[in-house]
């Protein structure tokens, strides 16, 4: 008989969280169950530190967590960082000037928080983010200057959303920004382009806990439903796609549950747990 896996690894958006970007109260406790019964769970999104700090309270049992698509590996208990890998200032700024030829919000995750500039968050439905708004109105600090806010904070830059208008949009600045491109991309959203280090990606993130932790990538399951997390479910022992996942994604899976409006994850955990 297979042993029973050592972690779950579990995206937010789409995964964790359902369509109003909120966690049912059934999935809560099957996660506050499964996390007392001696199994690892780890975040591994897109999302960073201020972008998690919502759902702190339900969840405050959690140790781990993977941010910004692997580029910030967070002890959320001992509030410090495991691992922290900075996108480089020129790239940083090669990006924005990349992502304004097409008018984009820029949105930027640092080590500390989050960033964007003044006017941009009010527009947050015009970029097919305006659920996030209310976050964002929380959260998220505003200057008037992006980019200069990069050169008075080196070093600090983990990963940049550059969010379109439309998806022809985002397909122009995936493409001029892959030429030659020193970062790593992916779609995400409806109209975004997810810009994080080279070499780093949701995979990269969970094998730095994993390591910490002594378990092996075989004893993981992960759970995802978007293509930034086709990295991560390419690697651990059991990939789970979420019935609201692309096709892409429910393809290569090992396992298909329920959406995220019906509480996919409490099928995993009865399923394979």
């Amino acid at each position: 008989m297979p042993s029973r896996p050592k972690l779950l690894a579990l995206d937010m958006d789409g995964t964790l969280l359902n369509s109003q970007k909120r966690i049912s109260p059934r999935t809560i406790a099957a996660l506050y169950g499964l996390a007392h019964s001696g199994v690892v769970i780890t975040l591994s999104t897109g999302r960073g530190l201020a972008e998690i700090a919502d759902y702190r309270d339900e969840l405050s049992w959690l140790r781990y967590a993977s941010l910004d698509g692997g580029a910030l590996v967070y002890n959320l208990e001992a509030k410090r960082p495991i691992d922290a890998l900075p996108i480089p200032d020129t790239l940083v700024l090669s990006c924005i000037r990349t992502g304004r030829r097409e008018g984009v919000m820029v949105h930027m995750s640092t080590t500390t928080g989050s960033v964007v500039e003044h006017g941009y968050v009010e527009r947050s439905d015009e970029f097919g983010v305006g659920i996030y708004q209310p976050m964002f109105d929380r959260r998220c600090e505003r200057v008037n200057d992006i980019a200069r806010y990069v050169q008075d904070h080196p070093c600090t830059v983990v990963k940049i959303d550059l969010f379109h208008l439309d998806s022809a949009s985002r397909e122009r600045t995936f493409g001029r920004l892959s030429v030659g491109s020193s970062l790593s991309l992916k779609r995400a959203e409806a109209t975004s382009v997810e810009c994080t280090p080279v070499g780093v990606n949701k995979a990269t993130g969970l094998q730095k806990i994993c390591e910490l932790l002594d378990i092996g990538m075989g004893e993981v399951v992960a759970i995802g439903d978007a293509d930034n997390d086709m990295d991560i479910l390419g690697v651990v022992g059991t990939s789970v796609a979420m019935g609201n996942a692309s096709e892409r994604i429910r393809m290569a899976c090992d396992v298909v549950v329920a959406d995220c409006d019906h509480d996919g994850i409490v099928e995993a955990i009865e399923r394979l747990f």
